[in-house]
């Protein structure tokens, strides 16, 4: 069918139906349903009420219905597709935007899909056992040829295939004993592989009878799969890497913090990024974008961040907000509670390269 731009908007603002999670699709797919802005920013901590420019022009729910998402990391060119896990729902889904655009201002749309990528993505047991808090998959990235994942309720790093969804253990002990439950992670270009090991998809967490490791620690795998433990004094969650991959941030209850790496990924040094009193301190995931600014998520919100720590942008959600990731056609991809986001970012804060 081909369609007139102003055809294809008027489309839009119907949302396709999708079958529930037991069908070919995953939790319904809906296009140009704008979501609610929480109107305060309950992160910012004591004290702040300073309202800083928004970084996001405008946003849409593709996808709800979930239980808890995660995630996400897009995959291929700007037609390509976004990968995002439902952490208890033990599935990594793809979503793919069903839109192409002909000339003339023509387009031809069928709407957007949502289907199962990997079920099950962590655990392969028909009832999630009563220790398991998190079953599934968590963070996501592109690399070893395939989707590396942090497999919280293996306890375990993974990488699947893309083309015959093969999963395979990277690492899952670290001196022989097993890790807690991998939680997020990001590939650098030669292939190591950085990633946080704390205790959350244990019932108890902290106290779980089940924990063999007294710490909760960032660790590297090598290109040859030696595990290297980076840090032992955090409790660590969301990480990332500067766009020249010679800064490893990993978020902290307590602030984030920053590792500086020589040209061969190792660790020079440690050092605080945000402080205690910082808003969004105690948050989730988080990227860093092409310019090297971080959009960290935390219980309020998105707050956008310099390579300097100087926040410079946020914008609140309604609902908690885990984890983000730019796709390869422009937007700012969230996900959010039981919901995906898809945000177009203000052209202020576009990744643009300095």
């Amino acid at each position: 069918m081909r369609t007139s731009r102003r055809s294809l908007l008027q489309l839009a603002a119907g949302c396709t139906a999708a079958v529930g999670l037991g069908g070919a699709l995953g939790a319904c797919s809906r296009r140009s349903e704008q979501a609610p802005v929480a109107g305060a920013d309950e992160g910012a901590g004591p004290g702040t009420d300073d309202r800083l420019p928004d970084p996001i022009e405008s946003l849409e729910i593709i996808g709800s219905g979930y239980i808890w998402t995660e995630g996400p990391v897009w995959l291929g060119d700007e037609n390509g597709q976004l990968l995002f896990s439902d952490v208890p729902g033990n599935t990594i889904y793809s979503w793919v935007r069903r839109d192409r655009e002909y000339g003339d201002g023509e387009y031809s749309w069928v709407g957007d899909t949502t289907s199962v990528f990997l079920r099950p993505s962590g655990l392969e047991v028909s009832t999630m056992p009563g220790y398991v808090r998190e079953g599934g998959a968590n963070g996501l990235a592109l690399g070893r040829g395939g989707v590396v994942y942090a497999d919280s309720g293996n306890r375990c790093i993974s990488v699947v295939d893309l083309e015959t969804r093969q999963k395979t253990v990277l690492v899952d002990r670290f001196e022989g004993k097993r890790l807690n439950s991998p939680n997020d992670l990001v590939v650098a270009r030669n292939g190591d592989i950085y990633f946080t090991d704390p205790p959350y998809g244990l019932v108890g967490v902290r106290e779980s009878p089940l924990r063999e490791l007294d710490i909760t620690g960032v660790f590297r795998i090598t290109p040859n799969n030696e595990l290297q433990l980076v840090a032992d004094n955090l409790f660590p969650n969301g990480i990332g890497l500067s766009p020249d991959e010679r800064i490893l941030y990993v978020n902290d209850p307590a602030g984030r913090v920053a590792f500086d790496l020589d040209a061969n990924g190792n660790v020079l040094g440690q050092r605080p990024f945000t402080s205690p009193d910082t808003p969004g301190r105690g948050g989730d995931g988080f990227t860093v974008d092409a310019a090297g600014k971080l959009w960290c998520l935390s219980r309020g919100g998105i707050h956008v961040f310099m390579p300097d720590g100087r926040r410079i942008g946020y914008r609140g959600f309604d609902g908690r907000a885990s984890n983000c990731a730019f796709g390869a056609d422009g937007y700012l991809y969230v996900t959010n509670g039981d919901r995906v986001l898809r945000c177009e970012v203000s052209d202020a804060f576009k990744p643009v390269k300095a």
